[in-house]
């Protein structure tokens, strides 16, 4: 049951990320739509292979404690992958630049933190019955992640006055995966 609810956690994160990118198919070509295009890449990437790792624990005879403490370790390593794609953006050519740049080492910073109380949890599982606390652990850190994947979105758009960023995003070909 806490196996589900984890799994459900984290099909909320995916969720508030589609929530904040838009679909379409025209080229970008400005340094906002490269902004745009780059920082759904790196969520794309990011999500695919959080994906990856949590797609084994689909059945649940496959959760184990080394199962558990090396998708914690896969998760890290998409997570440090993250951070530094994010950081790498720097803020985007808009009058929100500054503020939308903040947000996103906001993020960061509280992606690290959950990530690492993930892998805490992980770590301390001795023994099959320690299971069921680490994965609600996990869950508690998989909903603080989408909580922060949407308060991230949100400041995104709020800040985004004249709408620039949010139009570069809608028609950036590389959120298209996120928005399905």
């Amino acid at each position: 049951m806490r196996r589900v609810l984890a799994v459900a956690a984290f099909a909320a994160i995916l969720a508030f990320v589609a929530a904040g990118c838009g679909g379409g198919n025209e080229s970008s070509t400005s340094p906002t739509d490269q902004w745009a295009s780059d920082f759904c890449g790196a969520i794309t990437t990011w999500k695919n292979d959080v994906q990856d790792t949590t797609s084994q624990f689909s059945d649940t005879s496959n959760l184990s404690q080394d199962g558990l403490k090396s998708a914690a370790d896969d998760v890290r390593s998409a997570t440090d992958t993250l951070i530094s794609d994010l950081k790498d953006l720097g803020a985007p050519d808009t009058p929100s630049g500054d503020q939308v740049k903040s947000s996103l080492d906001s993020l960061s910073s509280t992606v690290d933190d959950e990530v690492s109380t993930i892998q805490n949890a992980a770590q301390g599982v001795s023994n099959l019955t320690q299971l069921p606390g680490a994965i609600s652990t996990i869950s508690e850190s998989l909903s603080a992640m989408g909580d922060a994947f949407s308060n991230t979105l949100t400041t995104i758009d709020n800040a985004d006055a004249s709408g620039e960023l949010q139009s570069a995003i809608e028609k950036s070909p590389d959120c298209d995966e996120i928005t399905q």
